[in-house]
């Protein structure tokens, strides 16, 4: 959509009712039933461009449905808002869903305070996912005003084929300077080659650098969910001198959204506990000049003993199960920062990124965090490069691992190691699932549901997915499975992580195909699991015969709607 939708009088109006009506920064359930609440769903849904051709499901859940009741599953952020360098008005919201979610929708539209003129609109669609960044289009926005009203229309489809409706709204200030961040951490290390930026937590005492991983934290306690910590050093000149006495932490929001394989988020707050609220305070100190605000929350890591969620100056997020996650979504706001005459800097934000859109003014993107966690029951045999084995928990970065192409080897980047447990009488989404398999030429394997093993030399699924007589790729050659099963497992486990920087340099590297024996069976690394799960998702022909025939049309419609 190159133009702003074009709404009448009494469409405006009701949007704009709608949103002086919500609590501004909450989440707001709709009731299709109410009158004011489907005039509002039909007009976004109808800017969206989502027919009831396109979403005969939507259509029938929104004419059928009724307000979502339960616990809060929805979540939306304002990671983004102000003016484009160019001065276009511009805004960014992430939804979140943490239950899983076979289609999500939303629209984003920015108004005029004042005036009520609508300014900037964007949508956008996610399949098996419980996360969508919604941007506005820079390309038919207008200029932005002074201050903005915010409102988004969300809607998710689960996999019972119900439908939850939401809102969100809020009204920013727009700043007339750019408030130009500069951002020193988190950031990828000059020895690696990531994508995005890796933060290894679990990691055993004495781990060597150089390692693939940006940056590394112990985890002493060997703790079944890990507390995520995230490195924040930076700096920032504002419009007037900092009143640091009328600072406080709660002028500073941050969190962590999680995306997990399973169509999960988790949005994960700080940690109280470990980063109080006087810890947020106190890293924040005046820069060069009294107008420039300077904060720090080190890595402490590699030169400072490996510290890990305890004692370290990094941000600690709250505990948060990674067995499948596929990639996090960091997002710091500096909402109202005090200056001195009693005034207040405009907000600004240090968010990943997420979006092609360009950003505001106020806006600084790193890049994406990963979280990887582990797979693989304490004593499971590794296989190496001269065909040597070695126990999972005692490999390190000085080893190579032999892998199934070819014959060929690859560095080990990266481990970590932490604790699970499984009860097969749980049938929570959420429960924690490990996986015993076996195969008819007396190989066996432990581990969590998402790990990848290998049905031929670029074929593979999640050990949670075998069923007996599927083929499994070992190292005495082709067998079958005999038995796959749900058990009962509390213990230790590890997960590798392939490639040296140089290695992932090389143009063919084998991110989907990064793998190794493990008990003679051959499996998949962290990236393995990331590629597939995405791949599979936005593969057509493998979703619709997994998917009930009433979620057909609307996927489809959903993963053609998707904006990037």
């Amino acid at each position: 959509m190159n133009t702003l939708p074009v709404l009448s009088s009494e469409q405006q109006n009701a949007l704009r009712t709608f949103q002086q009506s919500l609590v501004p920064g909450k989440t707001t359930y709709l009731d299709p039933n109410n009158p004011n609440h489907r005039q509002v769903l039909n007009t976004m849904l109808d800017s969206a461009g989502r027919t009831d051709t396109q979403y005969p499901l939507l259509y029938s859940n929104l004419n059928n449905g009724s307000v979502y009741t339960g616990d809060p599953v929805d979540t939306v952020h304002l990671v983004d808002s102000g003016k484009t360098s160019s001065g276009k008005a511009t805004a960014t919201v992430w939804s979140s869903s943490t239950q899983p979610t076979v289609v999500k929708g939303g629209n984003l539209m920015a108004f005029d305070h004042d005036s009520g003129e609508l300014l900037a609109h964007g949508e956008n669609t996610a399949v098996k996912s419980g996360f969508l960044a919604c941007p506005t289009r820079a390309d038919a926005a207008q200029p932005a005003s002074d201050r903005m009203d915010m409102l988004y229309v969300g809607h998710a489809t689960d996999e019972d084929a119900s439908t939850r409706f939401y809102a969100y709204s809020d009204t920013v200030s727009v700043s007339s300077v750019g408030l130009q961040a500069t951002v020193d951490a988190p950031v990828i290390s000059s020895s690696s080659s990531n994508a995005d930026i890796w933060i290894a937590v679990g990691r055993v005492a004495g781990t060597t650098f150089p390692s693939n991983a940006d940056y590394i934290y112990l985890d002493t306690q060997n703790v079944q969910n890990p507390n995520p910590i995230v490195p924040f050093v930076g700096h920032i000149p504002l419009s007037g001198t900092i009143d640091f006495e009328a600072l406080s932490a709660g002028d500073i929001k941050t969190n962590l959204i999680i995306q997990n394989s399973n169509g999960t988020t988790a949005v994960v707050d700080r940690d109280n506990q470990y980063t109080t609220d006087n810890d947020i305070v106190t890293a924040f100190m005046v820069g060069s000049t009294p107008n420039v605000l300077q904060w720090s929350f080190p890595f402490d890591g590699k030169d400072m003993g490996n510290k890990g969620y305890q004692d370290t100056q990094s941000i600690v997020y709250e505990t948060s199960a990674l067995t499948s996650e596929q990639i996090s979504y960091f997002y710091f706001a500096f909402n109202s920062i005090p200056l001195k005459d009693g005034l207040h800097s405009a907000p600004f934000y240090v968010c990943s990124q997420d979006t092609p859109e360009e950003q505001s003014i106020s806006c600084y993107k790193i890049k994406n965090l990963l979280f990887w966690w582990h797979c693989l029951a304490k004593g499971t045999s590794i296989t190496l490069e001269d065909g040597s084995t070695i126990k999972v928990e005692e490999i390190n970065e000085t080893k190579r691992v032999l892998t199934g192409v070819n014959g060929d080897s690859l560095a080990v980047a990266a481990t970590v190691n932490g604790k699970h447990s499984s009860n097969p009488n749980q049938e929570s989404e959420t429960e924690e699932k490990i996986y015993h398999l076996t195969t008819e030429n007396g190989k066996g394997l432990t581990a969590t549901q998402t790990h990848m093993i290998f049905m031929s030399a670029d074929r593979c699924k999640s050990i949670a997915e075998f069923e007996t007589g599927d083929p499994v790729m070992t190292d005495a050659g082709i067998s079958t499975v005999a038995s796959n099963h749900r058990i009962e497992y509390s213990s230790m486990f590890y997960g590798l992580l392939l490639g040296s920087p140089q290695e992932k340099e090389g143009r063919n590297f084998p991110h989907n195909k990064a793998n190794f024996y493990a008990n003679g069976i051959l499996t998949g690394d962290h990236q393995v699991m990331r590629h597939h799960f995405d791949s599979i998702r936005h593969d057509l022909s493998y979703m619709l015969p997994r998917l009930d025939t009433r979620f057909h049309q609307d996927y489809t419609s959903a993963l053609n709607d998707r904006r990037f």
